[in-house]
């Protein structure tokens, strides 16, 4: 995770009746996390895992990767969420890990690295990948723009979909008015879509 703001939703889905999934590690790319502080004062095993530690020590982004994996291993981490996680992950990472690291993209996305998305109503828009997607809806001027959950591959913000909802632009939103609805629209859909990733985990529907 990065700061950590969809954090609470997460462990919220996962403590419902009937869950399917369970809270094993959290970790977090930045030494300073909200997220992080929140969950250490719950007594959710949680740490940072900086790469800029690992970079000032001389170690290459290959050994940190490594690393990261052999941790997630160790803690027996069947279902990689990323939740704001600001770094890329290597191929090497993503193929270690296929099918089983899903993530939350604030706009709509395809299943490939296209250029247009289609809403629910017929027209497309362009598909706003990269960590300013917010700014890149309002910017474009569309009146209609969500949230994905999808799986993650070495396309980046592209993926086959677990779930997908439309957030309307309303003609007075800024980053902020807008930021906080497709937010909320985060935290509804990704606790479903871990769900179903962890269903597909246990019958063995791997992408």
């Amino acid at each position: 995770m990065g700061g950590g703001s969809r954090l609470p939703g997460i462990v919220d889905g996962v403590n419902r009746p009937g869950s399917l999934a369970e809270i094993s590690l959290i970790l977090s790319f930045k030494k300073k996390s909200a997220g992080l502080d929140w969950a250490l004062e719950q007594g959710l095993p949680a740490r940072a895992w900086r790469w800029s530690e690992w970079k000032a020590s001389g170690r290459s982004r290959e050994e940190y990767d490594q690393a990261l994996a052999e941790l997630l291993d160790e803690n027996g981490i069947e279902l990689i969420v990323l939740a704001g996680w600001g770094l890329l992950l290597s191929p090497a990472f993503i193929e270690r890990f296929k099918g089983r690291i899903i993530n939350v993209h604030p706009a709509l996305l395809t299943e490939t690295f296209e250029k247009y998305v289609t809403l629910s109503d017929g027209r497309s828009i362009e598909v706003f990948r990269g960590n300013n997607a917010i700014e890149l809806a309002l910017a474009a001027g569309v009146d209609t723009t969500g949230c994905t959950v999808h799986y993650v591959t070495e396309q980046m913000d592209a993926g086959p979909v677990l779930l997908k909802q439309e957030v309307p632009i309303l003609p007075n939103d800024n980053f902020d008015s807008l930021a906080e609805r497709i937010h909320a629209m985060e935290d509804r859909l990704l606790p479903e879509g871990i769900e179903l990733a962890c269903q597909r985990i246990l019958t063995g529907d791997r992408v």
